[in-house]
């Protein structure tokens, strides 16, 4: 596999405040690799250091094989930008503001016009004038039109209808297909687990864990849902730490993947179970099972 972003040892500090510290990753081509973690947890940051836009106190950042320095800006041609909350100009049109972004490459934008019509972009008016969605989508047509070979994305569908994410999806898909690199920043756990290949998590200014979609199923509890006739409290807290939560006639207990189901149920089928919802395992859940282990000691 060809190492498309490498990021070895980054660090940056705002004053006496962490932003990101000792951060080590690799990205190979053709992968949508999504970058999660709470406000605050550093993921921003990183962005706008492999973007140059922020210098780190300490460390390295290679995209397509060139080092990110100020002195190199020819590396930002072939990479595609969303901002979070990307603040665009207000008094451009959006036909002004992309010649302004196309002008700062030295080829011409070849999907321009193809993503302008596809996202159904207001093309003549101002972008002040636009609403979020729209000038979601302009930030979207920026990024891509160039076709560029790696594309590092923060919050994309942020402020757009879910039609609008999953033509946003489509998009992100189709550029894997042809062997572009994605770097997928979101809150939108559900996104993450549909369209990415790995993951990563942040948490206060940490990775702390980077994993395989593929294999989820292997690696995380599953989260046993029950609607009970008869619930009996006594016999629920024989699930112990497994038991995460009592809501009047319903319980959630966890179930570990070397933990068979039939044992669990044994417990639950004298208490006559009304409903019982067993779904695969989730990004979601892996996500909340990490932060409560870290909170109890246990990683």
């Amino acid at each position: 596999m060809t190492s498309k972003i490498k990021i070895q040892n980054l660090t940056k500090y705002y004053g006496k405040q962490r932003g990101i510290e000792n951060l080590n990753l690799e990205i190979y081509s053709g992968e949508i690799f999504g970058f999660l973690g709470p406000n605050g947890a550093g993921k921003t940051t990183t962005i706008r250091c492999m973007m140059n836009i922020l210098l780190p106190n300490m460390g390295e950042i290679w995209i397509n094989g060139g080092k990110i320095t100020r002195r190199n800006p020819k590396i930002r041609e072939k990479i595609g930008y969303i901002a979070e909350a990307g603040v665009l100009p207000e008094t451009y049109t959006t036909n002004d503001f992309l010649n302004y972004v196309e002008s700062m490459r030295s080829t011409p934008s070849p999907r321009r016009d193809e993503l302008i019509k596809r996202f159904s972009l207001p093309v003549k008016k101002k972008i002040g004038e636009l609403s979020k969605g729209n000038k979601q989508k302009v930030s979207i047509v920026a990024a891509f039109m160039h076709d560029p070979d790696v594309l590092i994305l923060d919050e994309p569908t942020s402020g757009l209808d879910p039609l609008l994410q999953q033509e946003t999806y489509d998009l992100i898909l189709d550029a894997k297909s042809r062997g572009k690199t994605i770097f997928f920043s979101s809150h939108n756990l559900a996104e993450v687990q549909r369209i990415c290949d790995r993951v990563g998590i942040v948490r206060d200014g940490h990775l702390i864990s980077v994993l395989d979609i593929e294999s989820l199923n292997k690696e995380v509890s599953r989260i046993l849902e029950v609607t009970l006739r008869n619930p009996n409290k006594q016999e629920l807290q024989k699930f112990g730490d497994n038991l995460l939560e009592i809501e009047e006639n319903r319980a959630r207990i966890l179930v570990p993947q070397s933990d068979s189901i039939e044992k669990y149920l044994e417990i639950l089928i004298p208490m006559k179970p009304e409903e019982i919802v067993f779904p695969p395992a989730s990004l979601e859940d892996y996500f909340l099972q990490f932060y409560r282990q870290q909170e109890e000691g246990a990683i």
